[in-house]
């Protein structure tokens, strides 16, 4: 059985646009639209094998950007001290830390940041 890495999703939200359209569309598919292999085949025109090799490299790329640049892991960290700026802030300095996520290209999680 082909395991989903739900980590990916996060991936592809911040690597997409270094993707190629086709890698790109496969893990769209695969993992926002929840498509299952068969489907994609389908849709795509190809095996269900080349399905999976396809998301399989796209992983891979999306895996390997991320050891090399940390883009996702610097967000979540600045998420994190964000979160606990906030826990004892006054609504000015919640507003204030909330517009430095949102400069930073971060939105900020509902509850409290």
């Amino acid at each position: 059985m082909f395991e989903k890495n739900l980590a990916i999703s996060d991936l592809l939200d911040e690597y997409a646009p270094v993707l190629s359209a086709r890698h790109r569309l496969l893990l769209d598919y695969y993992y926002n639209q929840d498509l299952s292999l068969s489907e994609i085949a389908c849709e795509i025109g190809i095996s269900r094998q080349g399905v999976r090799d396809g998301i399989k490299k796209a992983e891979e790329e999306l895996l390997f950007m991320e050891q090399c640049l940390h883009l996702h892991q610097k967000a979540s960290d600045m998420r994190d001290a964000a979160q606990k700026l906030l826990s004892g802030a006054d609504e000015k300095t919640a507003y204030a830390v909330q517009a430095m996520l949102r400069a930073a290209g971060i939105e900020p999680e509902e509850e409290g940041v």
